[in-house]
């Protein structure tokens, strides 16, 4: 039996002493995008994000596939049920009770640094902008110009949490057609393509970016059919939803069509057309809010989803593996001794595999990552360089992972 020991005498001194990143959340929201037209179009900005994401192009609007209610699920967290919106007047809406995500997250941190570029003026007229430090609108479909007005906000280096929303994919379909089809609608994807590639060259050039942890996450709002959205076919539910980061699981996420909220009598939503356990497994839009926010207060040791005042609707895709993941391999790896000292164990109930491990502080900051190698049952890491803490081990095997909490006693 073999068993393979790394000692981080030299790797985790070096690396430790530099991890001290900030988490910082970019959101980029592509308005009336369906799932069939964004995969054939070329888009190769967005899709350079696919190695380091959680992604789905599977995923489905549960709720309304209007943009007012999309995007006020997708900002708060809550479904429509909660939020109060229906349609685009944003009648009844309650964001008193249920704030966008800056507003959440200024509860915890309040010295958040966010802003908003949006395209479609309602998102900062309608939704509740009390968290927003600042808010830019830009005329609407005009895609570059909101690209640079996102470079100018990523060029604060104060910024904590940017949202940039881009309409030119919608009000083309609109007035051409949401078809795959439709060279008009593709071309206004890749177009759109196109300026997020601005918007990420600009973060990738901030001089702090080394130093900086970013989660990226690029989402759409709903499809559409003929010329418009609303309605409850497959065209308009069937969706999209990227993130990109060190702390979620990179893989795609392939999965049923969970079922719609929108599926109810007198507001109430008939809970025989929802399939939980589906829906707890893929990506859906009120998991934008309550991941970023996840990532924003990290290191508070709050979990959104689980703080109950909140009533978030969403999960966290951090620290959490994905439906697609076989839970028989986190129940078959355990750590010992833990507390440790010096050298800990990491048993994989007497199967090989091919694994990666990751050494995460509580931040949330990665010390290190080994590279992938094939290990009888067992592997034996050297936390002796490290001080007094908590950490993390993230054991990650095909599209398995385990993810173990350790304590370093000196």
């Amino acid at each position: 039996m073999k068993n393979y020991t790394f000692t981080f005498l030299f790797i985790l001194s070096t690396l430790f002493s530099s991890a001290s990143q900030n988490r910082k959340v970019l959101i980029i929201g592509i308005d009336g995008t369906r799932s069939d037209a964004f995969q054939q179009a070329n888009t190769p900005n967005i899709d350079a994000l696919l190695s380091t994401s959680t992604y789905s192009v599977d995923s489905w609007h549960t709720g309304i596939t209007w943009s007012g209610p999309s995007w006020s699920t997708i900002l708060t967290g809550v479904n429509w049920n909660k939020h109060g919106v229906t349609d685009n007047n944003f009648t009844g809406s309650n964001f008193a009770q249920y704030p966008p995500l800056p507003t959440l997250a200024k509860q915890i941190k309040p010295n958040l640094n966010c802003a908003i570029v949006a395209e479609w003026d309602p998102l900062i007229d309608d939704i509740n902008n009390a968290g927003w430090n600042r808010t830019v609108k830009t005329a609407d479909g005009s895609t570059f110009p909101t690209a640079d007005s996102a470079v100018l906000e990523l060029q604060n280096p104060d910024i904590d949490f940017l949202f940039a929303y881009f309409d030119q994919v919608d009000l083309t379909g609109h007035t051409s057609t949401f078809s795959p089809s439709n060279p008009f609608y593709i071309a206004a994807i890749e177009n759109v393509d196109s300026a997020v590639g601005r918007v990420l060259n600009a973060l990738y050039a901030r001089p702090t970016y080394s130093n900086e942890d970013w989660l990226i996450m690029v989402v759409t709002d709903h499809g559409g059919q003929s010329f418009f959205h609303g309605g409850n076919s497959d065209a308009e539910r069937h969706i999209w939803w990227i993130a990109s980061g060190d702390m979620v699981a990179h893989e795609q996420i392939n999965k049923a069509d969970p079922g719609t909220y929108n599926c109810h009598q007198n507001n109430v939503f008939d809970s025989t057309c929802v399939n939980y356990n589906l829906m707890r497994q893929s990506p859906v839009q009120a998991d934008v809010t309550v991941t970023a926010l996840h990532y924003l207060i990290y290191d508070s040791g709050i979990n959104p989803e689980t703080k109950p005042e909140w009533h978030l609707d969403g999960k966290s895709w951090l620290w959490v593996p994905s439906g697609i993941a076989d839970d028989s391999f986190e129940k078959s790896v355990s750590v010992y001794p833990n507390p440790v000292r010096d050298q800990v164990t990491i048993l994989c109930n007497n199967r090989e595999l091919d694994a990666k491990a990751e050494v995460y502080d509580l931040m949330g900051q990665r010390i290190t990552s080994l590279p992938q190698h094939s290990y009888a049952d067992r592997i034996s890491i050297d936390f002796s360089p490290l001080p007094s803490g908590q950490y993390f081990v993230k054991l990650k095997s095909g599209m398995n992972q385990a993810i173990k909490k350790i304590i370093v006693l000196k």
